[in-house]
């Protein structure tokens, strides 16, 4: 029982590691200037971002903008890439 316990605790451990490193990432994204203020993202931002390399901002920039599940706008931002690509 006690090495459920430990299990459990060391992955909610983990879990809020992984929220603080998510939530610092893009704080100082937008610090640097990489992503615009919250709210007023567009898909020019998602474009710009695309082609920089940013990848995995892009998505966090497209679920902000469209509401989506992190799923889905990983989709669609593949989706964009290949488009870019063409």
């Amino acid at each position: 029982m006690i090495v459920l316990y430990s299990t459990l605790i060391i992955l909610v451990c983990l879990l809020v590691l992984v929220n603080a490193y998510h939530a610092w990432f893009l704080v100082d994204a937008r610090r640097r200037g990489k992503l615009p203020p919250k709210g007023r993202a567009t898909m020019f931002d998602v474009r710009h971002l695309l082609m920089e390399g940013e990848k995995e901002l892009a998505i966090q920039v497209y679920g902000e903008i469209f509401q989506t599940t992190p799923i889905k706008a990983k989709k669609d931002v593949e989706e964009l890439e290949r488009s870019l690509k063409v």
